[in-house]
């Protein structure tokens, strides 16, 4: 198995086969999101955002912490200075990067330790598929701040229902990770020793998969609230657009003669 591994700022960037790792790297401010995290993630991400090579995508945090969200000293705390272009300009960066890691067409894991609080749950939402320890603790602090969440607004709703996005978001409330599986909003809890080599299981397994992933995640991205009268044109023209992969062709071939299909995400 191929690994290589690169500090960018105050992430770690590793690539390991066909999926990569981005490790949030302020273990002492438990991976607090000041600006120079950010734009750490920014540019670690946009390293692998396009590359062809790179088929699965885990964020994680290290040391014992995913992200306690912003910074107070030098995230939060500004934020009452700003004029509203300035304020404007300052999150339009976040909220790029929020939607870009949500539509990004490679599957993303969110690979949470500890606290997941604030800006550092709102990543988290942005994944695909969340993984927790059985430490871990998620909460929507932005209340405790006088402030609102960013995305978790929209997204929370989606995975644990109106009424409990509301109360989580009103109270600021920590879910342990039990609850947070319990009420859908991580899809598997592991012993702390073994979330990363289960968040890397299924990254090798999504990064082998077929081009169809990346079409369904498009897909389950725009269908989400919409009717089902009004997916049905729209799943077809996916289907037909999987149907028309390199994939497609390897499986259908390999079924026929009785082995394990060989993809390249085509």
């Amino acid at each position: 198995m191929s690994e290589e591994k690169k500090e960018i700022g105050s992430c770690i960037l590793t690539r390991k086969d066909n999926y990569a790792t981005i490790a949030f790297n302020r273990p002492e401010k438990l991976n607090a999101l000041s600006p120079d995290l950010f734009l750490s993630l920014q540019k670690a991400f946009f390293e692998v955002e396009n590359d062809d090579s790179v088929r699965a995508l885990i964020f994680t945090g290290m040391g014992d912490n995913f992200s306690a969200g912003g910074d107070v000293e030098e995230d939060i705390k500004p934020l009452k200075d700003k004029s509203a272009i300035e304020f404007k300009k300052y999150f339009d960066p976040l909220c790029e990067m929020y939607e870009r890691i949500y539509n990004v067409e490679k599957p993303t894991i969110a690979a949470i330790n500890g606290f997941a609080l604030g800006a550092g749950m709102e990543l988290a939402l942005m994944c695909d598929i969340r993984i927790a320890a059985d430490t871990m603790q998620m909460g929507e602090f932005f209340v405790r701040m006088g402030l609102v969440p960013e995305a978790g607004m929209c997204v929370l709703p989606k995975l644990v229902g109106m009424g409990k996005a509301k109360l989580m978001c009103y109270t600021g409330e920590l879910i342990n990770a039990q609850e947070a599986l319990r009420i859908g909003l991580v899809e598997q809890v592991v012993p702390q020793s073994e979330l990363m080599p289960a968040a890397e299981k299924l990254a090798s397994r999504l990064g082998k998969g077929p081009a169809s992933i990346k079409i369904m995640k498009r897909a389950i991205n725009e269908f989400s609230t919409m009717p089902l009268e009004l997916t049905m044109n729209s799943s077809i023209s996916y289907q037909f657009a999987a149907s028309r992969t390199s994939d497609h062709a390897e499986a259908v071939k390999a079924f026929l003669e009785k082995r394990k299909p060989e993809y390249t995400g085509k």
